[in-house]
């Protein structure tokens, strides 16, 4: 009799497990699409027999068992830091290409075509006042080129340093939730294994390497301890550690991080969401419209084209006289800071068409000279019309191609950085990732398994109630 009653404690013990271990599948099936759960497996071990020593055997579980390979997540963060900051390239280098025209007809390229052209109609026709109209009027259409596109330039910036700004309260978010999560592992024994709360943890510290480069470490209670590049604390504990943004579109760097000890952490952010926005308002941005350190190719290339034509202008007279009339600049611009000389470029106040100067006063005075030597500005043989080795057309096709091949290759990037990220989850997902299919056959194992001990307990309740009764009929 009293093995009957062990083999009914057996049989009870089982279906607890065995209840147990159906609740885990039907948890995974729930959470089989929640971000950062990972498959949970009820271990099942063999209870001693050994029927000298009463030990009857049967099941009974250790605990349940995550999935998780932490290698696989390492691979999913590394690629979603570089999938972030190839994406943020992409994105605000696409814009910026789509200011620069290549094809000479619109932009600065096209407003200095017609500059030259009305030039060499005026060379040919030096007193018509229709020629010197069109001079002054092609003359605005360069300055209001420049500041135009100067303008877009920097409204692509303003929009970087608000996704960078935006980026950077995300951040500071994340880690406070990876704090609060700390905070509760350590509050609540064991809870550092619970599946909830690690789906909550490594969900959101993917969501941190999209905008920054991590290295976390896990302590002996489960907590996450993670750095930023592997250096600065993000997250220590229970405590975070928040970055701040500074921007100073007229400084050198443009936008610098703090740590919350006030350390410049901005070297650090070399990868993600983060970096990109980083690095283009610190170095493709002011190679462009320049910084504190730069002047930048578009101011540059502004101050040459005015520069080298009021040169020429003031070199000549408007007329021989008596007295001899010098001429005067066609362009004006602020020279201070030299950031601003693209922005401010503009025709000089109230000039008018007959004030430019056509003479070149010799000897012998030549009346289209002056003229002349502008309408040759657009090949030029001499130093005026170049900066450097490039004529003004080809300096401004430079940075027009060194945009777009900075372009083509962020793009190229993301591209590849896009697939490579998908193979990393799609490795994590075959790793430690829910299967529907295995679950079902699991749930199906655990069920017949729970009816096969259900069963086992009713036919020991049926032999039971036999014996009681025989004996009963016995001693009757």
């Amino acid at each position: 009799m009293s093995s009957l009653f062990a083999t009914l404690g057996t049989a009870a013990s089982s279906l607890d497990v065995l209840q147990q271990a159906i609740a885990v599948v039907q948890n995974n099936v729930t959470n089989s699409t929640t971000p950062g759960y990972v498959t949970q497996t009820l271990e099942l071990a063999s209870k001693p027999f050994n029927l000298a020593d009463n030990l009857v055997g049967g099941v009974e579980t250790p605990g349940v068992q995550s999935a998780r390979d932490v290698f696989a997540e390492q691979s999913v963060w590394s690629a979603n830091e570089q999938s972030g900051f190839s994406s943020q390239q992409s994105a605000t280098l696409n814009s910026l290409q789509q200011v620069f025209d290549v094809s000479g007809k619109n932009g600065v390229p096209g407003a200095l075509s017609n500059l030259f052209s009305a030039f060499s109609a005026w060379s040919a026709s030096p007193s018509s006042l229709t020629a010197q109209q069109s001079v002054l009027t092609a003359a605005q259409g360069v300055a209001s080129a420049f500041n135009q596109t100067v303008s877009q330039v920097q409204q692509i910036g303003t929009d970087n340093t608000q996704q960078l700004s935006s980026s950077v309260t995300q951040l500071n978010q994340y880690t406070s939730q990876v704090a609060k999560i700390n905070t509760e592992i350590r509050t609540s024994a064991g809870s550092g294994s619970d599946a909830g709360l690690q789906a909550q943890l490594y969900s959101t510290l993917e969501q941190i390497s999209n905008l920054a480069p991590i290295t976390v470490n896990f302590e002996s209670d489960g907590t996450a301890t993670v750095l930023l590049g592997g250096q600065s604390p993000l997250v220590q504990g229970t405590t975070q550690n928040n970055v701040s943004l500074t921007t100073n579109p007229s400084g050198s760097p443009v936008s610098t991080l703090s740590s919350s000890d006030g350390h410049n952490i901005t070297s650090l952010f070399t990868q993600g969401k983060i970096g990109g926005a980083l690095a283009f308002n610190n170095t493709t941005l002011p190679s462009i419209i320049g910084d504190g350190g730069q002047t930048g190719s578009l101011n540059q290339l502004a101050k040459g084209v005015a520069d080298d034509i009021n040169g020429i202008l003031k070199s000549g007279q408007i007329s021989t006289g008596p007295p001899a009339v010098p001429g005067v600049p066609l362009f004006s611009y602020t020279a201070s800071p030299a950031t601003g000389i693209a922005s401010s470029l503009s025709v000089v106040a109230n000039l008018q068409a007959s004030q430019l100067a056509a003479i070149s006063p010799g000897p012998p005075a030549v009346a289209n000279g002056t003229a002349s030597q502008l309408a040759s500005l657009v090949n030029p043989s001499t130093a005026a019309g170049m900066i450097g080795n490039y004529s003004f057309t080809q300096f401004y096709g430079n940075v027009a191609s060194n945009v777009g091949q900075q372009a083509s290759t962020a793009s190229s990037d993301d591209t590849v950085n896009t697939n490579i990220l998908n193979q990393a989850q799609t490795l994590r997902a075959q790793v430690s990732g829910v299967s529907l299919n295995a679950q079902a056959a699991n749930l199906l194992q655990f069920q017949e398994s729970y009816q096969a001990s259900a069963q086992l307990i009713t036919t020991i309740n049926t032999m039971t109630q036999s014996l009681l009764t025989a004996m009963q009929q016995v001693s009757g």
